[in-house]
């Protein structure tokens, strides 16, 4: 069951250029009572496909975000792992506020994009996938790294932090798309410098070390997206498997043996169900 919400657009969070985003409005939900399947899943979207409704809605265009869910799972499975000074004490207060606005940017990353997954002619569309959501990512840390809001470096870490946290060590990650382009971020944000190990032994970002290295893969993810949209697939498994990966067929191999993903894989098996 869910309770109805309003779109929300942040008219306070905007791009360099002035304009507002994201450019359209998913649809935000409360979650009043779920299976206990769900309920330890990761699940936090509820897609248009999978509804049962008597009238389509006129603007729904997007799944049903339950976004007091994406709450739970990061105060849960992600803010414990990270440095306590990870976040500011007003910051942590807002959290609610900023983990909607890291799904909004992500959402945002997703729209200047080439639209690979409807581009693409393939019934094997998981690498399509994988790569937009990396451009999708990688999109959204680009603006909010440039972005005069206040709320942008705290939106940034958040973002970065329930990717390599949280959705790096979804179960199958070598199905998940989530998962797949989550293990790329970490392997370049690592590569960086910009996430690390403290002595504390809890991971501490500094996402700002990564700017330049962001934005030149970002480039490079949106060639990769263009040359797809000609060519088909092919470029994304070159892409991949020059980047580390093992890909068969449309799944994608990886293991990170760096300390901090042995330590990220450890925290994850522990982490406890979402109440």
């Amino acid at each position: 069951m869910m309770g109805p919400a309003q779109p929300w657009c942040p008219g306070a969070l905007r791009v360099v250029e002035g304009r507002p985003w994201p450019a359209r409005n998913p649809h935000f939900g409360t979650l009043l009572a779920a299976s206990r399947g769900y309920r330890d899943g990761a699940g936090a979207v509820l897609f248009p496909e999978q509804l049962s409704v008597a009238t389509r809605p006129g603007r729904q265009a997007f799944g049903v975000v339950f976004l007091d869910r994406l709450q739970e799972l990061f105060l849960a499975r992600v803010l414990p792992v990270l440095e306590e000074s990870t976040f500011t004490l007003i910051e942590r207060e807002n959290l609610f506020e900023l983990r909607r606005r890291a799904f909004l940017a992500h959402e945002r990353g997703h729209l200047q994009g080439a639209h690979l997954e409807t581009a693409v002619l393939t019934r094997r569309r998981r690498l399509a996938a994988v790569v937009s959501e990396l451009h999708a990512d990688l999109d959204a840390l680009v603006m909010l790294l440039d972005n005069p809001d206040p709320a942008a470096p705290a939106t940034a870490r958040v973002l970065v932090a329930d990717r390599i946290v949280r959705e790096a060590w979804l179960r199958r990650p070598y199905a998940q798309v989530d998962a797949i382009a989550a293990r790329q971020l970490l392997a370049l944000l690592t590569r960086a410098g910009a996430v690390a190990l403290s002595r504390s032994g809890g991971v501490r970002l500094d996402i700002d070390r990564a700017r330049d290295r962001l934005g030149e893969e970002l480039e490079r993810v949106r060639d990769l997206e263009r040359a797809c949209c000609r060519v088909g697939l092919e470029p994304a498994r070159e892409y991949l498997r020059a980047s580390g990966w093992a890909v068969v067929e449309s799944a994608c191999h990886r293991e990170l043996e760096a300390p901090l993903a042995r330590f990220l894989g450890y925290a994850a098996s522990w982490s406890v169900p979402v109440a």
